[in-house]
């Protein structure tokens, strides 16, 4: 039996999917046939029109149809289901997270990252949007989670068993990327000397905020949240100015070496290397 969120997410996942067939045929120039069996099989047979609206609403489908079977296979964690899994006739209540989510920064950053994609380039979209489907996933995990049991203890127990295997390497892979982006942008934009300073105390602060999140590990989560935060908002910031700006001129390197080589003799041509024999 379907709860109402799992209801929604089906319903969300269908309207998409119809809203994208519509679309594509709208934005299509090509025959009847082709304009509705291209939206249908995906572009397989057919085109779709305009592809980037196309793909946003055909993620919005997917993406709502995977989560309605995610939380339809967990019955949206109604009480009464779980009372009748682990044969109890009531489940105890469970108790307000007591744990720090940080989803919601990387949620907004992320959508951040989406709106100015649409004015700045392709690259930055496609970052806000996988960071805003990350989001999504992780967010309604953590929320089954600390509702699972009555016990703290076991929802983040339950929550890491989960998760963990995906989202470490997932997660390191997508910072890792999104930094090194970001950072090359601003090397890019500053002059010369800008740029080494840049890449001498970026790697500097990285280096000081993880030893003092390893020395004092009762350090509280709301200062790492706040740290996070605020070198979130200098990353992202620099790389979308440093977009803007473009990438520095490089004509003064080459002018300093042919200026260098204008007092050199010129080499002699093909001509001038015969030797003569004979007088």
């Amino acid at each position: 039996m379907f709860k109402s969120g799992s209801k929604f997410l089906f319903g969300l996942a269908a309207i998409g999917f119809v809203a994208a067939i519509a679309y594509a045929v709208a934005t299509s120039d090509q025959g009847p046939i082709d304009s509705v069996l291209g939206p249908l099989t995906l572009g397989y047979k057919g085109g779709v029109g305009d592809h980037v609206g196309y793909s946003i609403l055909v993620s919005l489908s997917f993406l709502s149809l995977f989560l309605g079977i995610f939380l339809s296979s967990l019955r949206d964690a109604d009480p009464e289901a779980e009372a009748q899994l682990v044969g109890l006739e009531t489940v105890p209540e469970a108790p307000a997270p007591t744990t720090a989510n940080y989803w919601p920064v990387i949620g907004a950053f992320s959508a951040a990252a989406l709106v100015i994609g649409l004015a700045v380039g392709p690259v930055m979209f496609v970052i806000g949007a996988i960071g805003l489907t990350i989001t999504i996933v992780e967010w309604a995990a953590r929320a089954w989670a600390d509702r699972a049991t009555g016990d703290p203890a076991v929802n983040d127990a339950i929550r890491n068993r989960f998760m963990y295997p995906v989202e470490i390497p997932g997660l390191a892979v997508l910072g890792i990327a999104g930094i090194v982006l970001a950072v090359s942008r601003i090397l890019l934009a500053l002059p010369k000397i800008g740029s080494y300073l840049v890449f001498g105390i970026v790697p500097a602060i990285f280096l000081a905020v993880g030893y003092l999140v390893i020395a004092k590990p009762k350090l509280s989560q709301n200062a790492i949240a706040a740290m996070l935060l605020v070198g979130g908002i200098a990353i992202l910031g620099g790389g979308v100015a440093a977009a803007i700006a473009g990438e520095r001129e490089h004509g003064g390197d080459h002018e300093e070496e042919h200026s260098g080589e204008e007092g050199l003799a010129p080499l002699p041509g093909p001509a001038e290397l015969v030797i003569t024999v004979g007088n």
